[in-house]
């Protein structure tokens, strides 16, 4: 075989260096996919209490989702839908449907660390934020980047910069993954306002997934909450009627 010849076959053997959009991107969505169903729980933790909710979740398209909780009895059945950018609650107890006004989007969804922004701008960094790389670092099994997402001009975003760890996989069976290790949200004055922690890396619904998450608030000394996925399944057929308003206001099926 000519020095030629193994020159191509030594190049087509090198992978392409994935780019940081892909990186984020992949990450990003590593627990929705283009569609998706899970069985979760939320633990919110406070000093003075602590609370847990079982939740069931649909997913579709990155810009529809139907999430139901489940438990405890005093929520069970209260929805949250989002369309697009657009948010409602179905409150079970009193059969009412609440639309989500731009001015309680920064408020606390079911009163946990996260806010209804987060679930209309699950994908913001990746559209609305430049990335910059700070550190890359291979490790046995995987290659961790350490990004920085700062916004796009004129872009609305809630955060004025973001740091994100993220963790890219190759395997033969698998192909490329990307995990998200870390997040720190920062204002726009350089204040660090949340860091978000994911682990427990295992594989569900035939994928590499975060199973555990858990949001720490700066200014909330010993607040916490504990997102822990026990089902995940991907590439679920959900027509766009099931995210309807209509179906929202007859309540759950």
């Amino acid at each position: 075989m000519s020095a030629f010849v193994l020159l191509l076959l030594a190049s087509a053997c090198v992978r392409a260096e994935p780019t940081l959009h892909q990186i984020v991107d992949m990450a990003n969505k590593a627990t929705r996919g283009d569609s998706s169903h899970a069985r979760l729980t939320m633990t919110v933790k406070t000093p003075d209490w602590t609370r847990t909710m079982d939740i069931e979740a649909w997913n579709k398209d990155r810009n529809l989702a139907f999430i139901e909780t489940l438990s405890p009895a005093k929520d069970k059945g209260n929805v949250t839908l989002r369309r697009g950018d657009q948010m409602w609650l179905w409150l079970e107890k009193v059969e009412r449907v609440i639309k989500i006004p731009p001015t309680m989007m920064h408020s606390a969804w079911q009163g946990s660390d996260f806010t209804y922004e987060d679930i209309v701008k699950a994908d913001s960094i990746v559209k609305d934020y430049t990335h910059k790389l700070l550190k890359k670092t291979t490790e046995k099994d995987r290659v961790v980047y350490e990004i920085e997402a700062d916004p796009k001009a004129d872009a609305p975003v809630v955060w004025g910069k973001v740091l994100l760890w993220a963790a890219w996989y190759h395997s033969p069976d698998h192909g490329d993954e990307a995990v998200a290790l870390k997040e720190e949200d920062y204002s726009e004055r350089g204040e660090l306002i949340r860091t978000i922690d994911f682990s427990d890396i295992e594989r569900m619904g035939g994928r590499l997934i975060p199973a555990r998450m858990e949001c720490r608030p700066t200014r909330k000394p010993g607040h916490a909450t504990v997102v822990q996925y026990h089902q995940l399944d991907f590439d679920v057929k959900l027509s766009g009627r099931f995210f309807s308003l209509a179906r929202l206001q007859r309540g759950v099926d």
